[in-house]
């Protein structure tokens, strides 16, 4: 499963070459397994442990410091950093 969900974000990544034209589904399977609420440092650590590409990273860098209550909450928050 671990392969499955790298090549997903890494083939996804190399796709992207800004963060607007990241797919938002590259968020969600970097930070699969996520215990909810988590705040932005729990997503980012989720992140690099599931090897997310840098692209994931510097999004997740982008959101407010505060508390996810959820995977939809984690994916408006990135759709509001595309829109900037």
């Amino acid at each position: 499963m671990r392969g499955m969900k790298e090549t997903a974000a890494g083939g996804q990544a190399g796709v992207a070459g800004t963060i607007k034209e990241l797919d938002p589904q590259v968020i969600e399977v970097s930070t699969s397994g996520m215990e909810y609420p988590a705040s932005k440092s729990d997503l980012i650590s989720r992140a690099k442990e599931s090897e997310a590409p840098q692209i994931v990273l510097d999004a997740l860098d982008q959101f407010e410091d505060r508390q996810y209550s959820n995977p939809e909450d984690v994916k408006s928050e990135f759709l509001k950093i595309q829109q900037k």
